[in-house]
């Protein structure tokens, strides 16, 4: 274990006051990063552009904050390049799934070994509250999350956890940031996975987000726990299975549950990994 003061620079963190932004730096720099043991020199932080995307200032290893939505296409370069690097992948919502979402397909079947950390936030907040393609409805026909005056969405929310796994990435988790210790696991199991590992970060913004959202969220989420039974909505007509996150099908049952009823954290899928482990 390394000393975590290591892997902090000495800039300070402009995110507004409560955002989860501030609970992934401090997974990752007081105990991830740490834990693993993994040298300054041979980590590689690559971001978009967006709020999640300052993070490299922030960690004091080799990082780059790129241009808006091809964070995973540098990611794959450096990889390819250096494979000796630890190499991570960090952006928002709206830039890996917007503007981005066309690389990642391709980045999915070419497994490379990257991890990438999408922290959701449900909206463009840099540029001050305009809707990305996770932003949900209260409830479908029942009016917006956001009021009139942040662009309320008219189109249905983009599941990202179901889209990775519809396109078969190697490792899929999703982690809340109320839950460092659990985000801890989670990034260091992705870290360690050889292959393409995909980490949805669900997280609230502080300036935007109305406060019922992520209280919903944190209310209804349930964990996946290896060999234990999943807990489903309430209105499910299914038995509840036990969870094996090595079971392809079962990972594209769980998808199928909607976010904004039960919210699942843990791993849902994790393949096996590239040779050489």
């Amino acid at each position: 274990m390394t000393d975590f003061a290591n892997y902090r620079t000495g800039l300070k963190p402009i995110w507004c006051a409560g955002c989860g932004n501030f609970s992934l730096l401090n997974a990752l720099t007081k105990r991830v990063l740490p834990n693993l043991g993994i040298a300054n020199h041979r980590t590689f932080f690559v971001s978009g552009i967006g709020c999640s995307s300052r993070a490299p200032a922030y960690v004091n290893t080799f990082g780059l904050n790129s241009i808006h939505g091809r964070a995973v296409v540098i990611a794959q370069g450096a990889k390819l390049a250096r494979p000796d690097l630890t190499v991570i992948a960090i952006g928002g919502d709206g830039d890996f799934f917007s503007i981005g979402a066309g690389h990642l397909p391709h980045v999915v079947r070419r497994n490379i070994d990257i991890t990438c950390i999408m922290v959701n936030n449900f909206i463009y907040a840099l540029t001050k509250g305009q809707v990305s393609p996770t932003t949900p409805h209260l409830k479908r026909g029942e009016g917006p999350f956001l009021s009139t005056e942040f662009y309320p969405p008219v189109d249905p929310l983009l599941d990202m956890v179901a889209y990775s796994l519809s396109t078969r990435s190697s490792f899929i988790a999703q982690g809340i940031a109320t839950d460092v210790r659990h985000l801890d696991w989670l990034i260091e199991e992705g870290i360690k996975h050889r292959g393409f590992s995909y980490i949805s970060v669900l997280t609230p913004c502080a300036t935007f987000n109305p406060p019922e959202l992520f209280d919903t969220i944190k209310e209804n989420a349930s964990y996946l726990i290896e060999g234990e039974p999943v807990q489903l909505p309430l209105e499910s007509i299914e038995d509840a299975w036990i969870h094996d996150p090595s079971n392809i099908g079962l990972a594209l049952r769980l998808a199928q549950v909607p976010l904004m009823e039960r919210p699942l954290l843990g791993i849902f899928f994790q393949g096996k990994s590239l040779p050489g482990e």
